[in-house]
């Protein structure tokens, strides 16, 4: 009995540490909406001939040290079909892949070029290998293009890893991979198995698994490895489904599954030097076992008390597989992918390596480096101390931790014009107060955008009527963002680039001396707005400023003393420029157009000090460097300038490639 309640008082420990490590289940909750508004506003974008996927930790709802961030693109013009599918025409279909036999073991196809496909893609053409008289893509031809053109676009250091294209950012702990891929609305006939495999505890339900179906599956560049020949193979992914299978799961079994990954981690290091591979067992192989492990229990078995339990039923999981040599892809469970990696001596010392760990119980939380102190460690000093409350935090506090969250996120999504239609419908359809706010909030972005975009025509009209016309259109354009967001920066430029500078000055005032999140510290703002029943809306407008967010097409609205920033861009890529020290640089812009050197002086140091600035300063925000570098230009002090510019290449952020004092 006391080794029952121990085991329930550590579970409980255990379960209120890995909340405030992963997340709260309303905090896993948003960020996974905030991912499918993203990829909402990015896939409308009809110039782009990608649609984008959020996969790895984040894209399932993780935000803990070590956290990969990692996008699948697919063709929105190419299609891969089974020999056996019926094919309608379609408009945006212009080139056809047929499914093929890859002699291999399963899970692994060919692709065939289609006669019925219609303009081919240049991709395609370059990957085209031919067959006798048919042509087939080149899974390997394939993705080494993809990785020249993003070392070419964005010079960037990128590495093939596996399917994926690893970008190495030397500045960031973050680890980035993408994979460029083809989808398929077919459901390959190697995974009829998964849709009438026996389910004794009904998971998946019968509704996601029918949903899951009809998503198909996606072809990835990647052959198979055991294969004698790998060159045209192409690995058949579930990756959609995959996070979909995540989102169903309850917030103790995502708990679990993040333990997973965090043990996974702390002793990536040691299976190095015991295999000498650190990726014999992955993170898919984590995600394998909890899709298992869930559909083989009880979901009443899922419960805080039991917590550790469950992860060290998924652990024996794991064992029985590396004792067998054999671990089955959850959706094709002939696909051992084991095959190749898991046997001979190596096998002999992760079983024995595992089989130590579970023996550990407990203390197997404490093994490893990855992460110091160990989640074992954390657990024991809390016990030690008399279990003091932990719990998770009141109301109000989980309010502004979630509200920080929805702020910090947003704040990195940019919704082209195309993309307001989609998010007003969204908006028609919002059931919550958060669904609201952003499907408000993001639709008034793309308005924005779309003022930005077209403000420069004003300059095509001959007659001032028009002119004034145009130029209000674009103003009405901006003002819905500038009042949600309470974020007038966008505004204040507009003003600034008709020449009303003294508008622009007072809405910049109205901005530095407002009590805005990314200009004070949110100390204050749970005493303010949380637990009053406020909403989004009210409290986006009261606290949130928006970044500025200017791309390439935006440059007859952006201030051409940054149109240097701008012209280094590649395509489709976007300044990112925090609100503060964007305002304190209109404000001098202003200042020295209007002659008043006092003023603009005073500018001048505090664009200085902003600097220095722990949310929106120097040290995170190269351009912060650049746009002091272009004041001290104007005020003639040279020296100070080249410092400045000098400095913004030692700022270590992943973004750094934009910068263009790294090409003079």
């Amino acid at each position: 009995m006391a080794a029952e309640e121990e085991m329930y008082e550590k579970s409980w420990i255990l379960r209120h540490i890995m909340d405030r490590w992963v997340g709260s289940k309303e905090i896993v909750a948003a960020r996974r909406k905030l991912t499918l508004v993203r990829e909402l506003v990015e896939n409308s974008e009809t110039k782009s001939q990608l649609n984008s996927f959020a996969t790895g930790s984040m894209g399932e709802g993780f935000l803990m040290e070590g956290s990969d961030h990692d996008v699948m693109f697919t063709y929105k013009h190419v299609i891969v079909l089974c020999p056996d599918h019926e094919m309608t025409s379609s408009p945006d279909i212009k080139n056809i892949l047929m499914v093929r036999d890859a002699k291999s073991r399963p899970g692994y196809v060919t692709l065939e070029l289609d006669v019925r496909s219609q303009a081919y893609h240049p991709n395609l053409i370059r990957s085209m290998v031919p067959v006798g008289d048919r042509y087939f893509i080149s899974s390997e031809m394939f993705q080494a293009l993809n990785i020249d053109r993003c070392r070419r676009d964005y010079q960037l250091n990128v590495e093939a890893h596996g399917p994926a294209a690893n970008i190495l950012h030397e500045n960031s702990k973050v680890d980035f991979d993408f994979v460029t891929c083809f989808k398929s609305p077919d459901w390959p006939k190697e995974a009829n198995e998964w849709i009438s495999r026996p389910r004794l505890h009904g998971w998946p339900d019968p509704a996601l698994r029918n949903e899951i179906v009809h998503e198909g599956c996606q072809l990835v560049p990647m052959g198979d490895k055991t294969s004698a020949d790998t060159f045209l193979q192409w690995r058949i992914s579930f990756v959609t489904s995959e996070r979909k299978l995540i989102f169903s799961l309850n917030h103790i079994q995502f708990l679990v599954y993040g333990l997973l990954k965090y043990v996974l981690k702390q002793i990536s290091e040691t299976m190095e030097q015991l295999v000498g591979q650190t990726d014999i067992l992955t993170s898919y192989i984590i995600k394998t076992v909890i899709f298992y492990a869930v559909e083989s229990t009880p979901n009443l078995l899922w419960q805080e008390k039991h917590i550790f339990y469950c992860f060290m039923w998924c652990l024996s999981i794991l064992i029985a597989w590396v004792k067998a040599g054999f671990c089955p892809n959850y959706f094709i469970s002939e696909n051992n992918m084991f095959l190749g990696k898991v046997h001979g001596e190596n096998q002999q010392q992760l079983l024995r390596f595992l089989i130590d760990l579970h023996n550990k119980k407990w203390g197997c939380l404490s093994v490893g480096t990855f992460m110091q102190p160990s989640l074992g460690q954390v657990v024991n000093e809390i016990r030690a101390l008399g279990s003091p409350d932990i719990r998770l935090p009141p109301p109000a506090s989980l309010e502004r931790k979630l509200d920080a969250t929805v702020f910090n996120e947003l704040a990195l999504i940019y919704c082209p014009p195309d993309a307001v239609p989609v998010m007003l419908k969204l908006l028609l359809e919002s059931k919550s107060d958060i669904d609201e706010f952003l499907a408000y909030t993001t639709a008034t972005e793309g308005l924005s955008n779309a003022a930005l975009e077209t403000f420069g025509d004003h300059k095509d009209f001959r007659g001032n009527k028009a002119k004034y016309k145009t130029l209000r259109k674009c103003r009405n354009q901006l003002l819905p963002l500038a009042e949600v967001c309470g974020s007038p920066g966008l505004l204040a430029t507009y003003h600034y680039q008709i020449g009303n500078l003294t508008k622009a000055l007072k809405i910049c005032r109205y901005m530095l001396s407002s009590k805005k999140v990314y200009m004070k510290a949110m100390d204050k703002y749970e005493d303010l707005y949380c637990g009053r029943e406020y909403t989004m809306l009210y409290k986006s407008h009261e606290v949130y400023a928006a970044p500025i967010i200017i791309g390439k097409s935006a440059s007859q609205f952006c201030p051409s003393q940054l149109h240097l920033e701008l012209s280094k861009l590649s395509r489709g890529d976007f300044l990112f420029i925090s609100p503060l020290p964007y305002v304190i640089f209109l404000s001098f812009l202003c200042y020295h157009e209007l002659g008043d050197t006092m003023r603009r002086d005073a500018a001048l140091v505090h664009l200085r000090a902003a600097k220095y600035g722990k949310h929106h300063g120097g040290y995170k925000n190269w351009i912060v460097h650049n746009m002091l570098g272009i004041c001290y230009e104007m005020v003639g002090d040279t020296q100070r300038a080249l410092r400045e510019y000098r400095d913004s290449l030692t700022v270590q952020v992943p973004d750094q490639y934009k910068n263009p004092a790294r090409r003079g």
